[in-house]
Order: structure tokens, then sequence, then C-alpha cells
């Protein structure tokens, strides 16, 4: 870093995480992927309790619960103003450190689909399909709609989850694709409470739980249809003073829930209230909905 260059915050988190804690003089412990352990820079400790997620490029110390970017951990390390660690801690140092470089999370391929035709929820065999899913249609008519879609030259139908660009989760009993643009869907309904799911088939799982356990609609909703949504919804989750998370218990949902925690380490991971199951569907479907306490 130059002394005579003006670093602004945008510039400074842009500097990576890790390489700029190499110049303090930390390495760390334990490297999983893009998760790096430390033991904490704040404090003496015998086991790794600091993280840093370097696709994100965000810190997270468990053992104080805190967290957040560069600037978060300058002025917690020195003790200063945000514009003291800028001009004394960054500008001032003679040893470089790099620029994160920006990672794109891929897409999977997926078949173009060309949706033709948009209608309410009526055929018998989308409907029973739901049912085994134990979805009630009174809850999924609200949500869902039968659409009608192209797919390599042939005509199909199954039922339907849009999101806020105009595309579509489409799923039936032997498929499950999507018709893009992929997006995420945010229901607002001018909560300061939002509840988040991976996929749509949980988040009406989670309104059918509730609904048999006599638990009305209190909350926001986000549901990410796919995990590399997490940067678009972490900019939307921002605004919530409460946020709850219902992520898979795979590796996919632990990635994302804690990709999430690290920019928001207000957000609760609810995934142990279905412990032992892949998602709140699975659960859903092997314990009854009678057998949800509502949080």
């Amino acid at each position: 870093m130059n002394g005579n260059v003006n670093i602004t915050c945008a510039q400074a988190k842009e500097i990576d995480l890790v390489s700029y804690l190499s110049t303090l003089g930390y390495e760390p412990t334990k490297i999983k992927a893009s998760q790096y352990w430390y033991l904490s820079p704040f404090r003496k400790e015998r086991t790794a309790s600091f993280k840093v997620n370097r696709i994100m490029n965000r810190w997270y110390d468990f053992g104080e619960g805190i967290g957040g970017s560069i600037i978060d951990f300058g002025i917690r390390y020195y003790h200063c103003s945000v514009s003291e660690f800028l001009s004394s801690y960054l500008e001032g140092r003679t040893v470089p450190v790099q620029v994160l470089d920006k990672v794109i999370l891929p897409i999977p391929n997926e078949p173009i689909l060309l949706v033709n035709s948009v209608r309410n929820l009526n055929t018998i065999s989308l409907i029973k399909y739901l049912a085994s899913r134990m979805i009630s249609f009174d809850i999924a008519s609200v949500y869902l709609k039968e659409v009608s879609y192209i797919n390599s030259g042939r005509q199909f139908y199954g039922f339907g989850f849009q999101n806020n660009h105009s595309g579509w989760e489409i799923r039936s009993k032997h498929f499950k694709g999507s018709a893009a643009p992929k997006f995420l869907t945010h229901l607002s309904y001018g909560s300061n409470a939002i509840q988040v799911f991976e996929g749509f088939m949980d988040f009406l799982s989670f309104l059918q739980l509730n609904a048999a356990a006599g638990k009305s609609r209190s909350s926001d909703f986000l549901i990410l249809n796919s995990t590399t949504m997490v940067a678009q919804a972490i900019s939307v989750l921002h605004t919530y003073h409460s946020v709850d998370l219902y992520l898979d218990n795979d590796p996919a949902g632990e990635r994302a829930t804690c990709l999430i925690k690290l920019e928001l380490p207000k957000a609760k991971d609810n995934r142990i209230r279905f412990a032992g199951f892949t998602d709140l569907n699975e659960y859903l479907c092997a314990q009854g909905i009678t057998a949800w306490t509502p949080p």
C-alpha cells in the first residue's frame, strides 16, 4: 500500500483478508475449501474459533459472536475508528496485500425451457403429487401455477413457482428444472422479520407445518431457488431485523448458511429443527404435519 493514496471503504473491502492476516503474523491452523480457521487474533486460545470465508471475504469469531469485513476487523483489532484504520493501518503499511479475485459461482447447466402458458393449478395428477409430498391444495394454489412448457422441442406441464425476475421453478413427479431467468423469490408483506428457504417445496412445507399448528403468517419470506443466489439474498436480508434460515442439511445448505451468517451474524440457523432430515419437506413427509412446534 502506498501512503500517498487515499483508500476508501470500498477499496479496503477488496483486500484479501487471508493475505492481510498473514501480514499481521496470523496463519490458518486449518483450511477446508474456502474456510480458513485461525486462533483468534482478539485473545489467547488453544482451539481455533476465528474463521474467514475467502469467497465472501468475511470473518466470523465464534468465541465472541461477531464478524464482518476487513474494516470491522480493523476497528476491533486496533481499537480505532474507521477513518483511523484506513489512514493509519492500511495506507501506512509497507507490506503489500493481495486484492481479492472475485469468485463467480457457476449455475448448474440445465435444459433451456420455454414456458408457453400459465393457468391456475387444476390437473389432478399434479395435485395428487403435491399431496404425496404432504402439501395441501389450499396452500399450494396460493403460490403455485400450472405451467405448460417446451423442453427439447416437446411440450410438457408441471406446477411452477415464479421468481422476482419472472422466471419459473418447475416440478412434477418426473421432472425438476427452471425456466430462465434464474433468480430468488422475495415475498414481502411489510414485516421486519423474514424466513429463508432454499427451495419452494420447503417454503410450502413450512406453511403446511405452521398451519397444522394453528400459526398464521407473521413474516416475510425469501426463497433462494438455488444456493447460487446467496449474494443476492444477502443484499435483501440486510434490511431485516430478524432473519431465520431453514436451508438444507447437506453440503450446499451448510455452505450457504455459513456464507449468510458470515455477512449477517444475526441470522439464526434453524436446521436443528429438522435434524436427521435433508430438508423441511423430507421432515414433513416423515413426521406428519402434527409433529411441528412453531418457533
